[in-house]
């Protein structure tokens, strides 16, 4: 049986700058965790899902994106000029065209999953169960729930639950849950409409949980729980983390790293 979902929207127009100076001349998703950019292990993800048509969002400073995949053979992609820097709803917004009315998955290439099930691919088979979007979500520490979007929901297995709430950045006090939606995600077409509504919020940007929410309030919308490892790529720290981790899980990548780990006595 093939996916029920045949398109992906990739965001990769963000500026980079926790990563300066060299996101001053590379993309934030051309670096790399080991030896491979992120929005490659994206890709990928998608692949292994599935899925074969794709659409980057760029701003005009992204070519070396471009020059990247200039040779794939495997994936139709076509790219899609973001003109400013107005939040991951208006990324999105952009794709509306290209979309064509259809059901669709974005990836977040911050949001690196290392595991054996790819997650779009689990998360495709809850859309094609219940025919409503689909949101990415991990139990996160207290201290990362300021930084991240949180839903409110009600589980209904092991890894399923309705969204019932979202809300992006809370205070601790204020989060509903310790739950995170964790940059994958499926959306119906009425997506589109949603971001339309919302008005700028969270750092002056079109913030999507802001439209999720919105259509949760009208609509099933449902969360997947992964239990695949997670490393946040958006940061220098996290983006070391997931090169060590990376090399940890494939131990031929780098034969000399747990040794030398150890060697430093921490």
């Amino acid at each position: 049986m093939g996916s029920s979902i045949k398109k992906a929207v990739i965001p990769a127009a963000g500026l980079g700058t926790r990563f300066l100076p060299v996101t001053r001349s590379v993309s934030k998703v051309m670096l790399p965790v080991f030896n491979i950019p992120t929005i490659d292990f994206a890709v990928t993800e998608l692949k292994k899902s599935g899925i074969n048509s794709l659409a980057i969002v760029v701003s005009g400073l992204n070519s070396d994106i471009q020059k990247y995949f200039e040779s794939v053979a495997d994936m139709q992609i076509e790219f899609i000029l973001q003109e400013e820097a107005n939040g991951l709803g208006d990324a999105i917004l952009q794709a509306e065209k290209w979309v064509n009315g259809e059901s669709f998955c974005v990836i977040l290439p911050d949001d690196l999953i290392i595991g054996e099930a790819p997650t779009i691919k689990q998360m495709i088979s809850i859309h094609s169960r219940h025919d409503t979007a689909v949101l990415a979500l991990k139990s996160v520490e207290d201290e990362r729930v300021p930084f991240l979007g949180i839903v409110e929901s009600q589980q209904i297995d092991i890894s399923t639950h309705r969204i019932t709430k979202c809300v992006e950045k809370p205070k601790i006090e204020d989060a509903p849950s310790n739950l995170a939606i964790i940059g994958r995600y499926i959306f119906t077409n009425e997506i589109f409409e949603y971001i339309k509504q919302t008005t700028k919020g969270a750092l002056g940007e079109i913030q999507i949980t802001d439209a999720i929410n919105a259509q949760a309030k009208e609509k099933d919308v449902y969360g997947y729980e992964f239990p695949e490892e997670h490393f946040d790529t958006g940061n220098p720290a996290g983006l070391l983390e997931a090169s060590i981790g990376y090399a940890v899980r494939y131990p031929e990548k780098a034969p000399g790293l747990i040794k030398f780990i150890k060697s430093l006595n921490l």
